[in-house]
């Protein structure tokens, strides 16, 4: 990973958002810069105010953030940014991609009408957007005991393929970092459990099976150059949101996970995998696109 753009939208998580991009970039030998992107929330008010006295509005106001920022981060040298905008995530992404980071290192924001009504709160539209990954913290953290990649493996597209290998040299390089093993793991659906009437088929849990012995080929395959040991693999059948959100929770795990970058329509009402599992997130979780 290259350099990290810490980006704080809330106050009350700004040291926990700064200390975790601290550790990492000493960790990883990187540089940081830091983002307050303050959100334009005057809306009607702009209607009853002239323009020189709503620019200057604005202007103390990006004035007070700058000073809590640098009062934040006094005594060091990171570059300080804060930006007015209208859309948080795209300003994320723009001084991203100026910066030329390699990590997003922010805490996830959950916003329980929106996610009922569209599924797209501004973590959604960063994690199709960045370009690069995005660790999104949650507020009730725990010490993190390991990293878990999970991963596809019976995908054989090649920008899955390319994705994949993206996400398990990310997650190795954040275990390296934390200081804490490495865990792949591939979810089977089984399809019994989307489909009840086929959970008495004769063929069904042969298919399951053969599957399973498949899906663990590949994944050894996938992640040879890594030199994970066999017993660091593991494969297991369900519900591949239900298993992964599980599994890092009861193990004080750090997800890692790809995210398919679902545009238009489809992408609004239906979200995948990475963005289902955002809405119940428990633990911190790496977004890889």
């Amino acid at each position: 990973m290259e350099n990290i753009l810490a980006v704080i939208t809330h106050w009350d998580d700004a040291e926990a958002v700064l200390g975790e991009a601290e550790k990492l970039a000493a960790r990883l030998h990187t540089g940081l810069e830091v983002l307050v992107p303050v959100h334009d929330q005057l809306g009607e008010l702009s209607k009853y105010l002239n323009w020189q006295d709503f620019s200057q509005l604005q202007g103390e106001i990006v004035a007070a953030e700058r000073t809590r920022l640098e009062s934040l981060c006094a005594d060091k040298d990171y570059r300080l940014h804060v930006e007015w905008t209208t859309k948080v995530h795209a300003t994320i992404v723009e001084k991203a991609q100026n910066y030329g980071a390699g990590l997003i290192v922010m805490m996830a924001s959950h916003d329980p009408l929106l996610s009922v009504l569209i599924h797209t709160p501004d973590d959604w539209h960063l994690f199709r957007d960045t370009p690069c990954p995005v660790l999104a913290m949650v507020k009730d953290r725990k010490a993190c005991q390991q990293v878990i990649a999970a991963i596809d493996a019976l995908d054989n597209q090649e920008a899955h393929q390319q994705l994949t290998a993206r996400l398990l040299d990310s997650a190795a390089a954040l275990a390296k970092a934390e200081g804490v093993p490495l865990k792949v793991l591939s979810v089977v659906p089984d399809p019994a459990l989307v489909y009840a009437g086929i959970a008495n088929a004769p063929m069904s849990g042969d298919f399951l099976l053969d599957t399973v012995a498949i899906a663990e080929k590949k994944t050894q395959a996938l992640v040879e150059h890594l030199g994970i040991s066999p017993q660091a693999i593991e494969v297991v059948t369900g519900r591949v949101e239900e298993v992964v959100s599980q599994r890092a929770s009861q193990e004080n795990a750090l997800l890692v996970i790809g995210n398919a970058a679902n545009k238009g329509l489809k992408g609004l009402l239906i979200g995948n995998t990475a963005e289902r599992i955002l809405r119940g997130m428990k633990t911190d979780m790496l977004v890889v696109n």
